[in-house]
């Protein structure tokens, strides 16, 4: 994958396909709260903006190689600080939760050491913040099981080839909802980890007069209202995911 030739004014952006992050609609379209809250800061910038939705560990290599100009929304962390440019303003702040078949008694307390021998079920190339990444890292998450995508994911909790899966909240019930998992499986508290997570460009070229015309519209964003506003409009349409039948 080669760096693309850039477009004057048209940032082309990578996110992982998620519900209700980032996601096609019916016309084929990309979607999603993400979508909007970086579509809107950039329309206020003064740029076009052009998605490219698919497995986040594509997305990341894409960004390494310049073949995006950006991703979103990623994790802080030293390994991407090498390839990735992060704005200083978090897009979002992500509940990292587990998930459980609907009859397990698994259940967790904060320590992962007490699911050491549990079957996780994770995505390829994503962080689920520095606890748990550190925990795979160091051994004490032993049965690490991955997979490309949440739907992958979830079914596979479903049927029991994994007995966890850790994931940003809204993402899996949404997703449980579009598969007709929602009462297959259910909620572990408490959550594993609150992380912000930023828009990030490639370093392949120099992107910093966008970065920096998005951190200032995005601050203005939350400060006029307009962010809580595209945000609550998802989480409302999560809670209907959650509780139609």
């Amino acid at each position: 994958m080669t760096a693309r030739v850039a477009q004057a004014d048209t940032l082309l952006l990578a996110a992982a396909i998620s519900r209700p992050t980032a996601y096609f609609q019916v016309d084929g379209k990309p979607t999603g709260m993400l979508i909007d809250l970086v579509t809107e800061a950039f329309r206020r910038a003064g740029y076009k903006v052009e998605f490219k939705l698919m497995p986040w560990a594509r997305c990341l290599t894409e960004a390494k190689t310049g073949a995006v100009d950006g991703v979103f929304s990623s994790f802080r962390m030293p390994e991407r600080e090498q390839f990735l440019g992060f704005t200083n303003e978090p897009l979002t702040t992500q509940s990292i939760t587990f998930f459980a078949r609907g009859n397990s008694t698994i259940s967790f307390d904060g320590d992962l050491s007490t699911i050491r021998d549990v079957k996780i079920g994770i995505i390829i190339g994503t962080s689920y913040g520095k606890k748990f990444d550190a925990a795979v890292k160091n051994g004490t998450l032993q049965a690490i099981d991955p997979t490309n995508n949440i739907d992958s994911n979830l079914a596979k909790l479903a049927v029991g080839r994994v007995d966890l899966v850790p994931s940003l909240r809204e993402v899996a019930m949404s997703t449980a909802k579009r598969l007709n998992l929602l009462s297959k499986i259910k909620e572990v508290s408490p959550p594993l980890e609150f992380v912000p997570s930023y828009l990030a460009f490639t370093k392949v070229r120099d992107l910093s007069k966008p970065s920096h015309d998005f951190d200032r519209e995005l601050a203005l964003m939350k400060r006029d209202g307009s962010y809580d506003r595209i945000v609550k409009n998802y989480a409302r349409l999560a809670s209907n995911a959650a509780t139609e039948p």
